[in-house]
């Protein structure tokens, strides 16, 4: 099985008790350059592979190639900063192992995102709605709506913003927890609800 561990924003201290769990119990953990393996250092000894700028496809394949192939055998884990499912070297690194071998198992580790920290240090609440993005589009591909109790009603506007996926993320790590991909949202939700639109 293949471990994306999320690290979180660069603080030791703000990795996640779960994703140190992992760290310990896997085979083998490799880090995407110095600054993860400062991190994970302490932790698990890592093996650091370098993605140059600009020139990380080729460093991508190779290692998707031989990940492809030991994950099934072997439990491994990949550490990088922030979140891995967040503008992540993860991601390109599932993809090309999923064209290899599409039946590798992934479970992903969740990090502590920047632009959730960032508010912690500019010492603002939010509780309007925010957009995050990076500006590099003109058009929004994902939109997460929190405490999304009328999970119908929230899919119904975001259709109107050109989504035409939706998810629905109910009481995640709680009892209860539900994750689906919805084709019929329901009227009604708990509180601890998210809905994703996705273009």
């Amino acid at each position: 099985m293949l471990f994306g561990v999320g690290l979180g924003p660069g603080d030791p201290k703000l990795v996640t008790v779960k994703a140190v769990e992992v760290l310990k119990a896997v085979d083998e953990v490799i880090v995407p350059g110095k600054l993860a393996e400062y991190i994970v250092k302490p932790i698990v000894k890592p093996r650091v592979v370098e993605f140059p700028m600009g020139r990380s496809k080729d460093v991508t394949v190779k290692l998707a190639e031989e990940l492809a192939d030991r994950c099934v055998r072997e439990d491994l884990a990949f550490a990088c900063l922030g979140d891995p499912m967040f503008y992540s070297t993860f991601q390109h690194l599932v993809e090309e192992i999923y064209k290899i071998n599409p039946d590798v198992e992934v479970e992903v580790i969740p990090g502590i995102p920047s632009f959730t920290t960032v508010f912690s240090k500019i010492k603002i609440f939010i509780d309007t709605p925010m957009l995050v993005t990076t500006l590099k589009e003109d058009e929004i591909g994902c939109v997460v709506v929190l405490k999304a109790t009328k999970p119908r009603e929230v899919c119904k506007k975001l259709e109107k913003m050109g989504m035409s996926e939706f998810y629905l993320a109910e009481r995640m790590f709680m009892d209860g927890e539900r994750v689906e991909r919805i084709k019929e949202p329901p009227e009604k939700a708990d509180y601890f609800t998210v809905v994703v639109g996705v273009r």
